[in-house]
């Protein structure tokens, strides 16, 4: 049979296009190139190559995983010492993880009363019934004295 001419399926006779080995390899590791670079630890690239092509996955979900869990604490802390590798991270397929609150990685402005633990509700409260004419101001507002005398009462 002659290479340039196509292959004809026996049972239904229409034209099959058969892909060689090099084209399948080059389609199962599209993206790959992508994901490396986006992943912060670079270990063993041969074998995650490898992993990538056996795995079914969605580049664009991955890569959105990936960018938050980048920033979640686990991975921040002690200078990315518990980043996985990137192996272990594609073997467990851990782009579909759950329940990661990211919103709690927005960094809060920090205020008086978080500073030093106060509650601003407890404080009003507080307030309200040994001031029945104050307003109704943040604790941050409050008169300096009386700011000392609610953080002594509750010491």
């Amino acid at each position: 049979m002659n290479k340039d001419e196509p292959d004809i399926c026996p049972c239904c006779g229409q034209e099959i296009e058969l892909q060689t080995t090099k084209t399948k390899r080059r389609n199962r590791l599209q993206g790959f190139e992508e994901f490396w670079a986006a992943y912060p630890r670079k270990i063993a690239k041969p074998y995650c190559r490898e992993i990538w092509t056996r795995k079914e996955r969605n580049l664009q979900m991955i890569l959105a995983s990936l960018k938050k869990t980048k920033s979640s604490p686990d991975w921040q802390k002690e200078g990315g010492k518990f980043i996985p590798n990137p192996s272990t991270w594609l073997n467990q397929g851990r782009w579909e993880d759950e329940g990661m609150d990211y919103s709690a990685l927005t960094p809060v402005k920090q205020t008086i009363t978080s500073r030093i633990g106060i509650n601003e509700q407890e404080a009003a409260i507080w307030r309200s019934e040994k001031y029945p004419s104050s307003t109704d101001v943040p604790f941050a507002e409050w008169p300096s004295d009386v700011q000392r005398e609610y953080i002594t009462s509750i010491k």
